[in-house]
């Protein structure tokens, strides 16, 4: 058989470590007490209950066996197995009347506790089974700092994605496979291999076994159900726990349950919900602490720990709050500094209430500010350089966050500034990616601007074949080069649509820069955006001054926008709206053949940052300083 079923039976279902009389104290979620069989004095003999019966396993000397195992190697080790095994029988057997069910629990228990786990814990034992044999599981739990015997500790797996040989095992076990199929439900749904990991509820009962991706793409969300269920039970809850820890990945719930830990739960990524908090509080909980990795966007995190601290205030729970410094996790930290520092951390913490929570944010960011400035030395650009741009790189410090608004007479101009500074930003800046909107122009207007500006030849040169194959081949670069910023996805250029409005941009948008954290956004022709809200202003360009501002307090990144301004002798007179909360003003004008940039700006300070010639290549319109 695939895993060993012995004929213990149900025998080691009922059985519990505290039946074999030796002294056991709490770790995490699972007991451990010294080893017997290599040194008396050690404690790293582990029980622990991941496949549906308790085990144990000596994570120094790698014994491991069911309690049955190790009342025969412990009490019986002089005589022969056979008879070993029927005086450890014997033994619990006596004490069987201890483990036996409450006549008054409630059906609804016992009826989840019957064919589904059955099904489940033979779904969690075969991928336990599988982890012992596949090397790329243990090369993946080597890569975040476990062995395969601390993650059988907790039921860790491995599933290849191919159900055949579960359904074989299944078949041995008394399984039928419309059961497993009933069961686990989304089993055939997903075919790559993954981790898996058994969710059990408060009672110690399988509900769901998640799969959890292998590839290391960043994703904060790597989780699968091969069982429908229920989602709102925080992984790893455990009863009778007066403070739990909320943490996020599963990993950081684990590295902590292993380090002694106790209460350490997950929301598998995702956000904490009323229902988690009634769960916890229905297991004892009287305070929660949360712990949160750093999200980009600390504005938007801000507000939803605000919202989870009025969840908790309702429940009657007190709440704790930690966000921790950039790239840190639960995980990291406790295998770097400790179970100790993280409590430290947690005792440390204040209780949250609305202010408190508030100060404590404030605090955060001003310290957070102060650490990313003295980060970045004198001689580097805090924002994005520019190559073809390098004075006004240096007078700007780089393209940082914020408001830009680019204009130009002639007005054509505008657009081929800013395709310039698209392309610019896309060669110097490998990390960033650019969308450009094209609000006034089609799509393939900008494809034909941005191959003639990296030829040097003209948009209409580049339209057709061209006589000499030499200017063909490099229109063939041009393009291949295009089309490789936009498949590393880098660039994207969108066009307007029938829905394009400000609230889909804004929600695009926020699903882009959860994968870039170096978005910059391009907005040419402001004057043909649509505005869905903002009803109470009346003015059209009110109204889409307010929706660009909104967008840049909520994503924080260079966003570029070009639309019209009315300049007469000199002096810009309109649209106002426009300008009112640019933080500043690229007014790009031909004089006498010359082309002259001022960058201007009121709200930084300075009322003009820079001002200088730049050149227009006469071919391919494409702009450069002088």
């Amino acid at each position: 058989m695939v895993v060993d079923q012995e004929h213990t039976g149900i025998m080691r279902k009922k059985t519990h470590p505290r039946q074999l009389g030796v002294p056991l104290n709490r770790w995490g979620r699972n007991l451990i007490s010294c080893c017997p069989f290599h040194s008396p004095e050690e404690t790293s003999l582990f029980f622990y209950d991941a496949l549906g019966y308790w085990r144990y396993r000596c994570l120094q000397c790698g014994s491991e066996g069911d309690l049955v195992e190790f009342v025969m190697r412990s009490r019986f080790n002089g005589l022969e197995e056979p008879a070993a095994r029927a005086e450890a029988m014997e033994f619990l057997g006596a004490q069987e009347h201890e483990q036996d069910s409450d006549p008054d629990e409630h059906p609804w228990i016992k009826e989840i506790g019957g064919e589904k786990s059955r099904v489940l814990e033979n779904f969690v034992r075969y991928c336990h089974w599988a982890a012992c044999k596949s090397p790329s599981s243990a090369e993946f739990f080597e890569s975040r700092g476990w062995s395969i015997g601390q993650a059988q500790l907790y039921g860790l797996g491995y599933y290849s994605g191919d159900p055949e040989p579960f359904y074989s095992y299944c078949m041995l076990s008394g399984i039928e496979r419309h059961q497993v199929s009933f069961y686990l439900d989304n089993l055939e749904a997903y075919h790559e291999p993954r981790i898996t990991i058994p969710a059990r509820n408060s009672k110690g009962l399988i509900h769901s076994v998640y799969g959890r991706s292998m590839e290391d793409d960043g994703e904060h969300n790597p989780y699968i159900s091969y069982a429908s269920g229920p989602v709102d039970i925080p992984f790893n809850i455990q009863p009778d726990n007066d403070n739990p820890i909320i943490v996020e990945g599963m990993f950081d719930a684990l590295t902590a349950d292993l380090a002694g830990i106790p209460g350490v739960v997950s929301t598998m990524y995702q956000d904490l919900t009323m229902s988690h908090l009634y769960k916890l509080k229905a297991c004892g909980a009287n305070s929660v602490t949360l712990i949160l990795r750093r999200d980009a966007n600390r504005r938007s995190q801000e507000y939803r720990i605000q919202d989870y601290l009025k969840m908790a205030e309702t429940q009657g729970l007190k709440f704790k709050s930690i966000v921790l410094p950039k790239d840190e996790t639960v995980d990291l930290l406790v295998r770097n500094y400790g179970a100790d520092h993280l409590l430290n951390l947690i005792n440390e913490t204040e209780e949250d209430t609305v202010h408190t929570h508030r100060r404590s944010m404030l605090l955060q960011d001003i310290k957070e500010n102060f650490d990313t400035a003295m980060g970045c030395p004198p001689d580097e650009s805090v924002g994005y350089p520019l190559n073809t741009f390098p004075q006004l790189s240096r007078d700007i410090d780089g393209i940082q966050s914020g408001i830009f608004y680019v204009s130009s007479n002639p007005f054509n101009l505008k657009t081929s500034l800013l395709s310039s500074f698209a392309l610019d930003l896309i060669e110097t800046n490998k990390e960033i990616k650019l969308i450009y909107i094209a609000l006034e122009t089609p799509r393939r207007q900008i494809f034909d601007r941005m191959v003639a500006m990296l030829t040097g030849l003209s948009v209409l040169d580049v339209r057709k074949k061209n006589t000499d194959e030499e200017v063909n081949a490099r229109i063939l670069e041009a393009t291949r080069a295009l089309m490789g910023y936009v498949r590393d996805n880098r660039l994207e250029i969108w066009e307007d649509q029938p829905s394009f409005d400000n609230k889909e941009l804004l929600a695009t948008l926020k699903e882009e820069q959860r994968e870039h954290a170096g978005l910059v956004v391009i907005i040419d022709g402001i004057d043909h955006f649509k505005v869905t809200d903002r009803p109470d202003l009346a003015d059209i360009h009110e109204r889409r001054s307010s929706v660009m501002l909104d967008i840049y307090k909520t994503l924080d990144i260079p966003l570029f926008i070009g639309g019209e301004i009315v300049d007469e002798n000199g002096a810009l007179i309109a649209p106002r709206a426009y300008l009112r909360d640019s933080d500043a003003i690229y007014w790009l004008e031909s004089k006498d053949g010359e082309l002259a940039l001022n960058v201007n700006s009121k709200r930084l300070g300075n009322n003009n940052f820079y001002n200088g010639k730049l050149s227009i290549d006469p071919q391919s319109n494409r702009i450069q300083e002088a």
